[in-house]
């Protein structure tokens, strides 16, 4: 099964796990699954399944498409937080997610996007494109076939459960025929055929208001356009992009 077909609330890898009520209740609407040696081979040695949990059999992708997730925090205890409340919230919601699985007997370790392992960080767009959950485009980010840019890769759940893994849609390049718009509307020249430059994109933010609260490139893509983040989701967004970028640098 491919993983774009996750999507759906009813998909088999949230259903036979037992998680829907978990993940669907706080925005988690996208969700893939790799082979444990799928999974290390696209992680530093520090995010391994040796060194994190040994004898994991898979590692399952979580990820938030459109406005759920957003709409779901602005009704969690977090919302009011001054420190990190997508962080906290997201990981009050993916370990009680782990929880439930080691209560079916299966030991389950979360790992999240804004960890810093042995000084490095794990690459989510590599793992949601190699369980099936979208393909890297010009913007930098995953692009998802329903949800366009507007997805957020947020946790990983390794497991000792067996869980078939899910695989990329060949058939999905997005940008390859694409006019894009968002490089014509990004402000710092950040968005090229070949890269996106992160550091420029950083730069324009902290130096360009509209910036630092919408990304006008993400805004003009053609994928997922009845997703977009509502204004006041995009800034704390934004925001929170903003600080993991420059914690990164």
């Amino acid at each position: 099964m491919a993983g774009v077909a996750l999507q759906h609330p009813a998909s088999p890898a949230r259903r036979d796990l037992g998680l829907a009520p978990i993940l669907e209740a706080a925005g988690f609407n996208a969700a893939g699954v790799l082979s444990a040696r799928g999974y290390d081979a696209l992680v530093p040695s520090a995010w391994r399944t040796s060194a994190q949990l040994p004898g994991a059999r898979a590692a399952v992708v979580l990820g938030c498409g459109g406005r759920g997730f957003g709409e779901a925090l602005q009704r969690a205890l977090e919302a009011d937080s001054s420190e990190h409340p997508v962080d906290r919230f997201t990981a009050r919601v993916v370990d009680a997610a782990a929880d439930a699985l080691r209560e079916q007997g299966h030991e389950t370790r979360a790992l999240y996007y804004w960890e810093r392992r042995a000084g490095e960080f794990a690459d989510f767009v590599a793992l949601g494109r190699a369980c099936g959950l979208g393909e890297p485009g010009r913007l930098g980010v995953l692009l998802h076939p329903a949800y366009g840019p507007w997805i957020s890769l947020r946790a990983l759940l390794l497991t000792r459960r067996e869980i078939g893994p899910t695989s990329p849609d060949a058939d999905f390049a997005p940008c390859r025929k694409c006019p894009a718009p968002c490089a014509t509307a990004c402000e710092g020249n950040t968005v090229g055929v070949e890269r996106f430059d992160t550091a420029a994109c950083l730069s324009t933010a902290l130096t360009h208001a509209e910036c630092r609260t919408a990304c006008p490139a993400r805004r003009a893509c053609v994928l997922g356009r009845r997703h977009v983040y509502p204004p006041a989701l995009e800034r704390r967004y934004r925001s929170a992009v903003i600080s993991a970028v420059k914690s990164r640098s």
